[in-house]
């Protein structure tokens, strides 16, 4: 009893996931057919997740995205249709949808291999040669933007690299006259410093020297004095025994 109910309860869930995927997949191709594709796409993106595993909308998916200016999601589907196409005709015309998202996208250098693939499969598809021409040249002229991008990249990196080392030559230019006026009011200090020292060393010297000249002087006249009142007293008794 328990088996059975298991197996109902299974069907009853298949049933309603079935319904459901079916549902999403209707709304997905109502609003497809209103013209309202990237409400489309949404829906379509849901019922591919919840579809059946040998369900392939990769088709529908890629030509709504088309139209809903989502390339990105156009080409991966695309390809997709492409690689699972059952006939060499299905995967020309996937590989050629293919092609053009690709060069919606700007990716032009995808653009011609696709292209090339579609002429080894169909060498006589004058489309698919013309669109390779076109791939080809718009391929060359986006590398010569890249290419001239970059050089102006390194250009202006060596002109800021530039810049920068002049800016550092001021720098240092600026710093070293600052350090040679530092250095020179340091060696103006000092010298006033040592003239100073000079001047008050001299004027010392100065100072004891006039001390010196001043104790000789008042040695000197004490000196004299000391003579002359030794000649004095001398004349004295000379004079008293003449007389």
């Amino acid at each position: 009893m328990k088996t059975v109910l298991i197996i109902i309860l299974c069907m009853v869930t298949l049933t309603s996931f079935g319904q459901e995927w079916k549902e999403t997949l209707n709304e997905a191709r109502r609003l497809y057919k209103k013209g309202n594709y990237k409400e489309a796409l949404k829906y379509y993106k849901r019922a591919d997740q919840i579809a059946p595993n040998d369900v392939d909308l990769s088709q529908e998916i890629g030509q709504t995205a088309y139209r809903a200016n989502d390339f990105g999601t156009a080409a991966e589907n695309f390809e997709r249709q492409a690689n699972n196409a059952e006939t060499k005709e299905k995967e020309i015309r996937a590989r050629t949808s293919l092609g053009e998202s690709r060069m919606k996208q700007q990716d032009f250098q995808n653009a011609v291999e696709t292209y090339k693939q579609i002429l080894r499969m169909d060498p006589e598809n004058e489309k698919a040669r013309q669109r390779l021409v076109e791939a080809k040249r718009l391929w060359e002229q986006q590398k010569k933007q890249q290419q001239n991008k970059q050089d102006k990249e390194n250009k202006d990196n060596q002109n800021n690299s530039q810049n920068q080392q002049n800016q550092q030559n001021q720098q240092n230019q600026q710093n070293q006259q600052n350090n040679s006026k530092d250095n020179q009011q340091n060696q103006n200090q000092q010298n006033q410093k040592s003239q100073q020292q000079k001047s008050e060393e001299k004027k010392l010297q100065d100072k004891e020297t006039e001390r010196k000249l001043d104790e000789f002087s008042k040695q000197e006249m004490n000196t004299k004095k000391r003579l002359d009142g030794s000649k004095g007293t001398t004349g004295g008794k000379s004079a008293r025994k003449d007389w």
